[in-house]
């Protein structure tokens, strides 16, 4: 009954997104990132503005039936917190944004996948140093822990830097470098020779590239690119960044794994610096993925750095059953007024409350999922029901 990549969530898997949801928008507020809620859907020029251009064979197309302009669904709340970040700009002070909310897709990122991602995510702008970027990855660390406690993780880290210096080192028209840099992006080693030699790019540069497939892997890596490429300054400075975080994350998550792939290209034409990736051996894909993507503001009319991350919360939670806070109490049904008064105290105190709605005593034993029954008790309503004993204080 449901378009392919749409699912409904029963009530257990609701409320642990719920749950989940509050719990990561609290943790960004507490590192000073502030909740905005921007729209689910935009005039199509607002989503697809610059660098998002991409998004467009992603993104759902309506007619406007009231201006007659074409609107879109969001397909990735980030090209909106860009605007959102102009709209609110006084200034070129840093702001810390946090979302999260159901974006819509044309086609899923994978076969079988889903087209209602629930992303949750958190940006900086205004601040170009990697000092942001380590700050956003650290969040994205923390994140993923608070929703998968106990998993193993591996952090992927690039540079789209990297691969862009030697692809304007080639000296290759607009066309043949954007396609040299999707052959980078998908990995097509093949390819990427076979254009080099098509427009005689001197051995010096091809070298460059055949070492660049070989540069993936754990710390020392980057030692063996500062040698292969100590003639490019834009390379080291990258490398420089890449070691920093490196080494402070290190120390702040032992028990996570580090590698890097400095051939990594994935959204090349939105990133313009840092990229990262959580990883899990029991998920195929990234569980959250993020990077810098100074600029983006500036089809809003202000050029602004940025950088930040997001991450489906759907797919990590499919495993997770609600998490119940409070005891569940089964309540006799009835309209005594003394009953409802001993109902609304209990919820007042922080009790679920049901009521049985079919009349008579409540059942003994107990149902499943409940934890005590309101009875009477000496003309007073108590509390009865498994160890221990729960306190409630009846007005």
């Amino acid at each position: 009954m449901l378009p392919a990549g749409f699912e409904d969530m029963g009530p257990q898997q609701a409320a642990a997104l719920e749950g989940k949801r509050r719990e990561l928008l609290d943790l960004f507020a507490s590192w000073g990132y502030r909740q905005v809620i921007p729209p689910m859907l935009e005039h199509l020029e607002g989503l697809l503005t610059g660098s998002a251009i991409d998004l467009d064979l992603e993104t759902w197309k309506v007619l406007d039936q009231a201006s007659g302009r074409v609107l879109g669904f969001r397909s990735d709340m980030t090209p909106q917190m860009a605007r959102i970040d102009v709209q609110m700009a006084r200034g070129d002070e840093a702001r810390r944004l946090s979302y999260a909310g159901t974006v819509l897709r044309a086609r899923p990122d994978a076969l079988g996948g889903s087209r209602a991602p629930f992303q949750v995510g958190a940006e900086m702008f205004g601040v170009a140093s990697a000092d942001a970027d380590l700050e956003i990855l650290s969040l994205m660390v923390e994140s993923v822990q608070r929703c998968c406690p106990g998993t193993e993780l591996v952090l992927d880290l690039g540079h789209v830097a990297i691969s862009q210096c030697l692809a304007e080192a080639c000296g290759l028209g607009q066309q043949d470098r954007e396609e040299l840099l999707r052959f980078l992006e998908r990995k097509a080693w093949p390819d990427l020779r076979q254009l080099l030699q098509a427009n005689a790019v001197p051995a010096q540069q091809a070298e460059a590239f055949r070492a660049l497939s070989e540069l993936h892997g754990d710390h020392e890596i980057l030692d063996r690119a500062r040698q292969r490429f100590a003639s490019y300054p834009v390379i080291l400075r990258a490398l420089e960044e890449l070691d920093f975080v490196w080494q402070v994350l290190a120390q702040r998550y032992p028990q996570l794994s580090i590698r890097a792939d400095l051939a990594e290209m994935q959204g090349h034409r939105y990133h313009t610096g840092m990229l990262f990736a959580l990883f899990s051996p029991q998920q195929g894909a990234a569980i959250a993925r993020g990077g810098r993507y100074d600029g983006v503001g500036k089809a809003f009319g202000r050029y602004r750095p940025a950088t930040g991350f997001s991450l489906d919360l759907r797919p990590l939670l499919r495993d997770l059953t609600e998490e119940r806070n409070s005891p569940r109490v089964l309540a006799p049904g009835g309209s005594d007024p003394s009953l409802w008064q001993a109902i609304q105290d209990l919820r007042a105190q922080g009790y679920t409350v049901v009521q049985d709605l079919a009349g008579g005593a409540p059942a003994q034993p107990l149902p499943a999922g409940f934890d005590a029954c309101l009875v009477v008790e000496g003309g007073r309503w108590t509390l009865a029901g498994r160890e221990p004993e729960f306190p409630f204080s009846a007005s």
